[in-house]
């Protein structure tokens, strides 16, 4: 599973990538399986029998302790190298002043955020975890008070397209709050 130009990507034919992903609990594995077994681009497949990467080993050595206690056909062993992408995070902003309070602007915005069943990761910074359909990001807000009214700033940082998909649903429910306030 070697791959002789990671720059070149995608739809290689004859390139073949290992993926291991790390999750923290069962909903994670399971979205993960999920998106794998829907894959409609090329051929995912789970390896068979055992597999294990050797790091630091001899591999002649390894390799000929296992084909002494199974059938060489059964033995495979590939050369991994990691692959180098371009794939970026993306991060919008969504803004919006409301005529009212910044207590009920925060309690106003922490609603929205329990309708998107937001994970919070840090209460001082205002720092949630949001997972949907779309995908997973990061979300944080900002208020900013003066006299007459309170701006909104919320920030979603994630890989595409949860990022836009969280936009669109912050930036309706801060104008239709915005709109009831006015």
């Amino acid at each position: 599973m070697s791959n002789t130009d990671p720059s070149s990507d995608e739809t290689s034919t004859d390139t073949e990538y290992l993926f291991v992903v790390d999750y923290e609990d069962d909903a994670e594995r399971k979205r993960i399986e999920y998106l794998f077994n829907n894959w409609d681009d090329g051929e995912i497949a789970k390896p068979s029998g055992l597999v294990r990467v050797g790091q630091s080993v001899s591999h002649d050595e390894l390799y000929q302790d296992l084909v002494a206690k199974v059938p060489e056909e059964q033995v495979q062993s590939y050369r991994l190298e990691p692959v180098e992408t371009d794939v970026a995070p993306e991060t919008l902003t969504v803004e919006q002043s409301i005529d009212a309070p910044a207590d009920a602007v925060e309690t106003f915005v922490e609603y929205i955020f329990s309708k998107r069943k937001a994970v919070l990761q840090s209460a001082p910074h205002n720092e949630y975890e949001v997972y949907t359909k779309k995908g997973r990001a990061d979300v944080t807000y900002r208020l900013d008070a003066d006299d007459e009214s309170t701006d909104v700033t919320v920030t979603i940082t994630g890989h595409a397209p949860a990022p836009g998909f969280l936009a669109n649903f912050f930036e309706t429910e801060l104008k239709a709050y915005a709109d009831s306030q006015s």
